[in-house]
């Protein structure tokens, strides 16, 4: 079973790896194919802690951990980097890769997140968390639901969806993907990309996928020793605006208001940026890995 082909493999794990035996954090394990490839590159002595919320991505990490010693898999979300390594007695690590979104094997199989097949509204990458995109579609409200296929789906008509939503379920609960796909496609047409839209949103929210990087992030750049890399992959304009933006702020020397004559923030820089602007898949790759053509890739590297 192929989980999903690795975005920019190569580019990643040649920015992240600067120290053979080092400690590396795989944020998001996915299918492996990061961690694999970082294996590949690292000596006997070295270690790799990974992390998804995703069942089969347990399962696959627990067959690799029995074939290399050097791999710790932990049930967790990025955003309890830090609680995690602290488990394993881990100060800091060398690195940090972070590939955002779902995973193609995700979208195809697993319940609830494709618009393709009919199924229980779901949308959660981790089964622990109590509100699924059932919770969201039948109790939010009208202005709440604008919101989130407004801000997470850049869905120009969010508001008349939002009211359609309403109208629907006042008589019954939507329960369904297909009772949404057909609320979404008499409101908004009959557009892929409108349903791409809100079940992005949805799962957006449903996943705290926003606040969790902010987190991660955050954990990351305070863990990362001095030399070493935090690498992110990121498919969708507000996960890349959360990483372009936290990159400024931590390489920033100066972050007072514009207007101020002397410096009095005290500001210091902790990492320096690495990619100026982001590197993307060259039409190679794309046209082997259609999901690849959103990816975009930015590298900080800590300096104090």
């Amino acid at each position: 079973m192929v989980y999903h082909e690795p975005v920019l493999l190569k580019e990643s794990i040649d920015f992240l790896v600067t120290d053979r035996q080092g400690t590396y954090v795989d944020a998001t394990f996915g299918g492996g194919g990061h961690t694999k490839e970082l294996m590949s590159r690292l000596n006997p002595d070295a270690r790799i802690v990974a992390l998804d919320v995703d069942e089969n991505s347990q399962r696959k990490a627990r067959e690799l951990s029995e074939l290399d010693s050097r791999l710790t898999f932990l049930h967790k979300n990025f955003s309890e980097i830090e609680s995690a390594l602290e488990l394993l007695h881990i100060d800091h690590a060398d690195g940090f890769i972070f590939d955002l979104g779902v995973s193609s094997y995700q979208i195809d199989n697993e319940s609830g997140f494709s618009y393709r097949r009919n199924e229980k509204l779901d949308l959660r990458l981790d089964n622990r968390l109590e509100i699924s995109a059932y919770e969201i579609i039948n109790s939010y409200s009208v202005e709440e639901l604008t919101q989130i296929f407004g801000k997470y789906g850049e869905e120009p008509r969010s508001r008349t969806l939002a009211k359609a939503i309403q109208k629907v379920r006042e008589k019954n609960p939507i329960e369904t993907t297909f009772q949404l796909v057909g609320i979404i496609e008499r409101t908004c047409g009959k557009s892929v990309k409108a349903l791409s839209r809100v079940f992005q949103a949805l799962r957006i929210e449903v996943n705290r996928e926003l606040e969790s990087l902010s987190a991660g992030l955050e954990a990351a750049i305070k863990l990362t020793q001095r030399g070493g890399r935090i690498v992110v992959i990121a498919y969708h304009s507000l996960e890349d605006r959360i990483v372009k933006e936290k990159f400024k702020y931590e390489a920033a020397t100066c972050v007072c208001p514009p207007h101020t004559i002397i410096c009095t923030c005290g500001k210091i820089a902790c990492v320096k940026v690495l990619t100026r602007k982001p590197l993307v898949p060259g039409e190679e790759e794309i046209g082997r890995n259609r999901r690849a053509r959103s990816a975009k890739l930015r590298v900080a590297e800590k300096i104090v």
